[in-house]
Formats: C-alpha cells, structure tokens, sequence
C-alpha cells in the first residue's frame, strides 16, 4: 500500500469567524465568548502552539514541509522491517535528546493550564509528542493522540520505559557518536536541521555506524533464544535484508503509517462525547485522526472554535450553511457559536483568561469534568521495569 504524507504544502487561509475578529483585540472578544458560553469545552492542540517552545511545526511559515521540500519522516513499516531505517531514526533522535529534554512550556501551554483550574476548559487532546501540557499543569487531564517522546516500546513484549536510561544506553554503545554530539553542542554555526518530534538532520552524515540495543525483557527471555542477537557490547547486530525480528524498541509516538492505540483512540472519542464544545489551537488538522474528532463535534451539533496561523484541513465542513457559504450565525455573530481567527494562540489564550477572569471569576466548582481512563498525569501508565538498567 503507497502511503502519502497529507497536506505537506500550506493550507488557504480562511475568512475571521465573526467578520470583525481581525484585530488581536477583537479575536480575543469572540474566543472569550466561545468559552465564556460554553458548559465544558475541549481543547484539541497542534505543534503549532510549541512553536515558541523551540520546536517547529509541520506546515506553518517556518514548518519542516515549508522549508526542507525534501522532508520524509520514517514511515512505520519501515521502522519495523529495515534495521537501516532503525539506525537512522536512533541517531537523530539521539543527536536531538537533549534539546527535547531543555524545552519548556510556553504562554500557550500555561494558559490551557489556567482555564481548566478556573473551570473554562474541561480537559485537552493534543497531536503533540512533547509533553508541555503535562510539564505546564501535571493535574490537568490530557489525552496524548499521537503519544510520547519520553517513553519507549518494545513492540514484542509491550514493556515501557522511560526514555532516558535508553539514552544512556545509546551513548554507551555510540562513544564516536557521543563525542560527535558534544562538537555539535560546541559549534553553534554547524548546518544542522531539527524536526518536530525533536530529531536533528545533519546533512552528510552516514548512519550505519549507529548501534541501538535491543529490549533486555525479550533478549532475557528463553522463548527468543538465538533470535536475538547482539554483538560483545550488547547492541542489537546487523540484520541483512527486510523482515521481523523479537525486541525492537520505538518511542512510544505514532510513526507515520502507525494505526492509533485503540484506548487511546477511544478516550478521546469519549472526550469528545462528554463536551458541548471544542476549540482547536496551533493546529492545522491535516490529519484525519484529528480532523474526525472535530468533525465528530460538529455532527453531534457541538460549537467548534479554530485559533490557528495559517489553514485548516476540510474546515468548510465546520461553518457551512449547506449552501456553500460560511453560516450568517458565525459571520454576524459574536464568537458564541463559533470562532474562526488567524493568531497566535498563545496570544488569544492569554487574552482570554484575563478577560474571563474579569468578568466571570474562577468557576472551577463547576467544571464539567471530561472524564478519560487513564491516569492524569501520563498518557501511558508504565510498569516498574527499568528495561536498561545496568
């Protein structure tokens, strides 16, 4: 099956839900609004808002697919079947850590934060890998879509970890690696080009060298016995040609090509049933995985809001008035039932919460709560095993 990247080229931009949400101002009027007459709204987040985070996004202005033409993310078949690609996607992702590690949530992240503890926001989806939200407001209970960078899988045995003692693992087993990352710390004009999910491209570097281990649960294990094999140092061995082998590792994000979690999927569909309304921030939607939640909103006759730099994927779907033509009652509205405005939503947020502050005081009390399955704190409940451990 041929798998295509969706939208690598910028979306059209679309006209200000209501017309005079054009000024910083007067978006901040209408997203007030939106909230302000909402019972329990659900926010859904994109790369867009950790932009100012140090993390770029996909599409907007300075995205990935805007600047480098020639972007391909590894596909997640490819990642299962070609010890190649493993080499490549673990040395990026190695030269990236530490950058990762540093970022902190921005103005965005925290005004999510501050209107769930004051009651505006019942709970958040989020497209995005990093783990800001959680980092911002540990209590607040957040649904990670597309998972995490911070964990790891084996995808033979399911056991999870945290990422830094694999990353331990990958500097012991990479001295020449290692000593290649401290250069590059060391030289702040090296051509180097960081990705969303926090890997760094540098153009001519080879990655067969790379070495990664394999999952110390399965290598243990008496049933992989002589399946899994790895060199004097531990690290997984060359493997010729395609196929599977036991005790593969990934970061807990889904790769593109990647089917959803099914939990996962299905906690966000309950998110989703238990809101009256969703507002979309620093998102394009170019996914379907996300697009569907808010076209699911929509169906079910719930208010949607968009607070996005740039296009959205299909957003016709969200105000037409079944002629073709954005709905009178968004145009000439006043933000309650919808909004539609080009801005940064760290901005818009920002805005919002002190003006709901103003005028409504902290409603915590009465949050309407959008219950999930899983634990607040983390999207993934790991298991008290240290996979890597000395």
């Amino acid at each position: 099956m041929l798998l295509r990247i969706p939208y690598t080229t910028p979306l059209p931009s679309f006209p200000a839900i209501p017309t005079t949400a054009t000024t910083l101002p007067t978006a901040i009027t209408a997203v007030s609004n939106f909230l302000l007459n909402a019972r329990s709204t659900l926010i859904l987040s994109g790369a867009g808002i950790s932009v100012a985070s140090g993390l770029p996004d996909y599409r907007g202005p300075q995205g990935t697919y805007t600047l480098n033409k020639e972007y391909r993310p590894i596909f997640y078949g490819d990642f299962v079947h070609k010890d190649a690609m493993r080499r490549r996607y673990w040395a990026r992702s190695f030269l990236g850590w530490k950058g990762v590690e540093r970022v902190r949530p921005n103005k965005a992240h925290i005004a999510v934060g501050r209107l769930w503890e004051g009651g505006w926001v019942g709970g958040a989806i989020t497209q995005n890998v990093d783990s800001l939200h959680t980092m911002s407001h540990p209590d607040m209970p957040i649904t990670n879509l597309h998972g995490l960078l911070s964990t790891v899988l084996c995808l033979t045995c399911r056991t999870q970890s945290e990422r830094s003692p694999f990353q331990k693992e990958l500097h012991r087993l990479n001295p020449t690696w290692s000593e290649f990352l401290e250069k590059m710390r060391s030289t702040p004009d090296m051509p180097i080009k960081r990705g969303p999910d926090g890997d760094i491209e540098v153009p001519g570097v080879q990655y067969e060298s790379f070495r990664y281990p394999p999952c110390q649960t399965c290598l243990k294990n008496s049933t992989f016995h002589g399946m899994i094999r790895v060199d004097k140092d531990g690290a997984m061995q060359r493997i010729e040609g395609d196929g599977n082998v036991p005790g593969i590792v990934k970061p807990t994000l889904v790769f593109f090509g990647e089917n959803l979690r099914d939990e996962v999927k299905k906690e966000a569909e309950r998110k989703v049933d238990a809101a009256d309304s969703m507002l979309v921030i620093g998102s394009s939607l170019a996914t379907y995985s996300a697009w569907r939640l808010v076209k699911k909103a929509k169906d079910q006759g719930k208010k949607v809001g968009i607070v996005n730099l740039g296009g959205v994927r299909g957003e016709d779907a969200f105000w037409d008035d079944g002629e073709g033509k954005v709905a009178t009652k968004y145009r000439l509205g006043d933000g309650t039932d919808g909004v539609r405005v080009e801005f940064d939503a760290g901005d818009i947020l920002e805005g919002a919460l002190e003006v709901l502050e103003r005028i409504d005081g902290k409603r915590a009390n009465r949050r309407v709560p959008l219950h999930s399955s899983g634990a607040s704190r983390r999207d993934i409940e790991l298991r008290e095993i240290e996979m890597y451990a000395p």
